[in-house]
């Protein structure tokens, strides 16, 4: 019998397959052929170089979080980890894959369990709320340019519902409510005691307000420095469209990407790339390179950096860790 999640993969999958024909179908080939003859390798690499520079600052923003709960790893170290669980999440089907590599291996270099993994759900929780704000802010900015996609309602919903599941789930009585619920069988009662436990880890960044507001704001710069990725190779290929409608753009493509309808966004970024530059005179072979080709620069980058990773990374000794621990500290 089929399970439901390769059931819910293969929907999926179709779904991405389905986007990326109908899109392929659409494309002047000549054109893009054309534009891929002539393009500016200077502004390629530029693009190659800011996606480099939003992992630095992505590694730098978990550094933070993980340091004010006193897991002192070696930045060199840290951003190999997270190049690896970007490694990893090209064939996981779901973005969270990532996230679970990148506990496993904070873990495997001596960390507790459940502080380990509460700064990697805080860093999720942190990006995601400095991406709704930022289409929140985009999508009142952009006002009737994309009022026929009816979003200005459904990204302030999703605001307001992520902002009130966080505020209850950080707050102390949560805790006494998971408690009251607590199974009784022992597996259940085992993953329940750990979600408790994750749960009190997470309550210690309560601890940090400015850790996670400077956190919040390092998020932010990510956004941007994606908003330049993609307007750097606009320009590579001649395509002239003011920037400011990539940042009124660029983060409501991000949050269409969140739907869980297809695999890794595949089809869905494209398709909203298309529709929402087409807006600004864009055609669809132009918006369907841009977003290929970022596409392309990415898996590039985490190919190289995180395959390499994967292959060579070695767990650290006792040693190096209590080494990397007081090199941390000093540099701290």
């Amino acid at each position: 019998m089929i399970k439901k999640k390769t059931i819910i993969f293969i929907l999926k999958a179709l779904v991405s397959i389905s986007l990326l024909t109908i899109l392929i179908l659409n494309i002047d080939w000549d054109t893009v052929a054309n534009n891929l003859e002539k393009a500016n390798l200077l502004f390629l690499a530029t693009a190659s170089l800011l996606n480099l520079a939003e992992r630095f600052e992505l590694t730098f923003k978990w550094n933070l979080l993980i340091r004010v709960r006193d897991i002192f790893i070696s930045f060199g170290r840290l951003f190999i980890i997270n190049a690896i669980g970007s490694f990893l999440g090209l064939f996981l089907p779901s973005s969270l894959g990532t996230d679970v590599v990148k506990g496993y291996y904070l873990v495997k270099n001596n960390s507790e369990k459940s502080v380990s993994i509460s700064s990697v759900f805080v860093d999720r929780v942190v990006g995601m709320f400095s991406l709704l704000t930022f289409g929140v802010v985009s999508v009142f900015f952009a006002g009737d340019l994309i009022a026929k996609f009816n979003l200005k309602l459904i990204i302030v919903a999703l605001f307001i519902l992520a902002a009130t599941f966080f505020y209850l789930f950080q707050k102390d009585w949560t805790t006494k409510i998971l408690t009251k619920f607590s199974p009784r069988k022992t597996k259940l009662k085992e993953i329940f005691d750990n979600l408790l436990k994750l749960h009190g880890s997470i309550l210690e960044y309560k601890k940090h307000p400015k850790t996670l507001l400077f956190a919040f704001l390092v998020t932010l710069l990510v956004q941007v420095t994606r908003v330049f990725t993609y307007y750097a190779i606009s320009l590579s290929f001649g395509i002239h469209i003011p920037i400011v409608y990539f940042f009124l753009f660029i983060p409501l493509i991000m949050l269409v990407m969140m739907i869980p309808i297809s695999v890794g966004g595949l089809g869905v970024r494209e398709g909203a790339f298309v529709a929402f530059f087409s807006l600004v005179g864009m055609s669809v072979s132009d918006a369907v390179m841009i977003s290929f080709m970022n596409s392309f620069l990415d898996i590039l980058n985490t190919l190289i950096l995180g395959g390499g990773g994967y292959l060579f990374y070695k767990s650290p000794t006792k040693e190096q860790i209590i080494s990397e621990k007081n090199l941390a500290k000093t540099n701290e």
